[in-house]
């Protein structure tokens, strides 16, 4: 499936609606990563203060936070179908940060934002990452969006 090309504007309009899913995201990550915490203690034997459980204790504990985890992930696969049904995509999910599809100079790449930044000012190659962005200095050499009649 070809990727839908995002202009800068368009981009920037989508901020709104991306701040919204993103701290959604981001919550819900940080959930999943502290429940997936629980459940290696709990796989070890341990609850969450160090004390040993008893095997149908832990069992059933094991049993309660692995539905939890499989609802949260549930939760953060909806809001990344989200993302990508707006043309976006999530790089990373602990910082929210999000990539748009665009053209530089008529090569794709990607236009890059994280929710503290007020607007997209950054791209990046398609074979780069966030740590490899770019300050965009010249809106002019991106993909441009006629305005509308």
């Amino acid at each position: 499936m070809e990727s839908k090309l995002i202009s800068i504007e368009e981009a920037n309009r989508m901020l709104p609606l991306l701040r919204q899913i993103v701290a959604d995201i981001t919550a819900n990550w940080d959930k999943i990563i502290y429940k997936r915490t629980e459940l290696e203690c709990l796989e070890k034997g341990l609850d969450g203060s160090g004390a040993v459980l008893a095997a149908h204790e832990r069992d059933l504990k094991l049993q309660g936070l692995k539905q939890e985890l499989n609802t949260l992930i549930d939760r953060i696969n909806s809001y990344i179908r989200e993302v990508e049904d707006l043309g976006c995509f999530v790089e990373e999910f602990k910082r929210g940060i999000i990539n748009f599809p665009s053209l530089y100079n008529g090569r794709k790449v990607f236009l890059c934002w994280k929710p503290d930044e007020q607007g997209v000012t950054h791209w990046h190659e398609l074979d780069e990452s966030f740590n490899d962005r770019v300050r965009i200095r010249d809106v002019g050499e991106f993909l441009y969006q006629k305005p509308r009649v």
